[in-house]
Parts: structure tokens; sequence; C-alpha cells
């Protein structure tokens, strides 16, 4: 819903003097860049809650080896999914699109959760949604959130909207290490589902109240439109810029990964250690030998 940059009017409220404190917000500006500073809260929270989910299951089920696996699959996977999100895209407005996305990953986390309450391994199939989940989701939200601002309120307004990015990745991680052995890996995918279907409701708020605050009906017309056709390889290969970062974006993976594994085959490692050190291993080989 792109707008055109508004004149001021009226009076600063509550929310514009506070959020001026970090950026400069004009009267008005303020409830919208507060709700999707929480918005992405929410979504940043909701994937560092089912992170450690994520490391214990494909750790404690598969190993580190398979995990390393398992980050290529990931990108193969991104082969498949970004051009069927674009052909979608193309085909539906981008509110439907947003709500339809999200609703699918919360289906998937109550799906999870039941599986898992059955018994039944998860830890490849969870590490490989987690990654899809990260990257599509918030990559999603700031497709938003630059649809919903012009390029000069995004140059005043995104550090603020930014703000909810960084304290939900603190505080979700805090949140993570606190509900983890009370609550166990499976109920804090239902706390995800639940974080996920708060911010698609605050997206939904966004949505209509930057609709109700349009003047123009050419904003409105522009809102509801799908997706253009051309996908995002295409515009990566046709622009050198964009193509030497993907290659940057590319070698940094590749240095996350290795970092990761030797990370992941020490906590293995350690864990087995301390397994076979522990009372009822010992009088478990201690029987087996007689």
């Amino acid at each position: 819903m792109q707008q055109v940059e508004e004149l001021d009017s009226g009076k600063p409220n509550v929310i514009d003097r506070f959020l001026s404190l970090f950026a400069t917000v004009r009267p008005g500006e303020g409830t919208t860049a507060l709700l999707l500073m929480v918005n992405v809260f929410a979504l940043l929270a909701a994937y560092y809650i089912i992170k450690p989910v994520r490391e214990a299951l494909i750790l404690g089920e598969a190993g580190a080896e398979v995990k390393s696996y398992a980050s290529a699959g990931q990108a193969g996977l991104f082969l498949l999914i970004v051009p069927l999100y674009g052909m979608l895209g193309s085909r539906v407005s981008r509110l439907w699109l947003i709500n339809g996305v999200t609703a699918f990953f919360i289906s998937n986390l109550v799906i999870f959760y039941l599986l898992g309450q059955m018994g039944m391994s998860l830890g490849v199939v969870f590490y490989l949604w987690v990654g899809l989940f990260n990257v599509m989701l918030v990559a999603q939200f700031w497709a938003f959130a630059n649809d919903v601002y012009t390029q000069k309120k995004g140059e005043r307004l995104f550090g603020v909207v930014g703000i909810g990015a960084s304290l939900g990745a603190i505080l979700g991680a805090w949140m993570a290490g606190v509900m983890f052995e009370p609550l166990g890996g499976y109920t804090m995918m239902l706390v995800s589902a639940a974080l996920l279907g708060f911010s698609m409701l605050i997206t939904n708020w966004v949505h209509h109240r930057e609709d109700r605050a349009s003047r123009q009906a050419s904003k409105t017309a522009e809102a509801q439109k799908p997706l253009g056709a051309p996908g995002g390889f295409q515009l990566i290969l046709k622009t050198r810029y964009l193509l030497l970062i993907a290659f940057l974006v590319l070698i940094s993976n590749c240095v996350n990964t290795t970092g990761e594994f030797i990370l992941g085959k020490t906590v293995e490692q350690n864990a087995q250690a301390q397994a076979a050190g522990s009372p009822d291993a010992a009088l478990a080989e201690k029987n087996g030998s007689k």
C-alpha cells in the first residue's frame, strides 16, 4: 500500500512523542510504527523460542553430520519454494498471501506438536522447516513494511521498527531458556504458534488502519494488487550488485555451517561422554559384563 508522503497534520500523541526519542516521528505515524515494531518482535521471539528445540531434536535424533547435510537441503528447498511463492503472490492480494503463509506455518507447528506427542522422529524435518520459517516470514514482514512506507518514511522509521526485531531476538532467546525445562520442546512449539497468530492479527490491523487513512482510491487499489510476475532469482541474475551480495551470503553461510558443525559435534560428544560416565551407564556396563 505505497503511500505518498503527506504533510504533517494535527498534534503528536503520546506514542509519537515517545518514539521521537529514537527517530524523527511525525504526528500520526507513531501508532503504525509501534504496531510494526510489535509485529516483528513477535516473529523474532517465535523463531528464537523454537530454535533450541530445533537444535535439541536434530542433534539428539540424527547428530551433527546429518545437521550439516540438512543445512544443504534447506538451500535446495528454497530453490523450489521461492518460485512457488512468487507464483502464488502473482495470483492473490498481498494480504491474502501474508495471511495464508502465516496460517500455513501456524498449522505446521500444531501438527509437529501432535506428531511429537505420538513419539515420531521429527529431527530432520523440523530442522528444514525452521530454516524456511526463519527466512520466509521475516522477509515477508519486511516486504510488508516496505509496502506500508514510502522510501522517505522508511528511512526515518525503519530504525524504530528494527528495535522490535532486536528485542524479539533477545527476549525470545531468554524465554526459550526459561521455558525449555518446565514446558518441554513440543509445548514450546505451541507458544511459537500463538505468537505467529498474534503477528497475523497485527498485520491485518496495520493493513486496515492504513487503508482507512488512505485518501486516494489509487492507494487502496495498489495495496490490493498481487505481486509482480518477475521472480527474485531473475532480479538477482540481472543486477550485478545483487549477484555479488548473493555470493557474499553464500560464502557467509558456508562459514556459518562449518562453525555450527564443529559446535554441534562438540555438544554431541560431550553429551555422550556424560551419559557414559553416569551411574546408570556404569551399572548397565557392569551388568552386561557378568
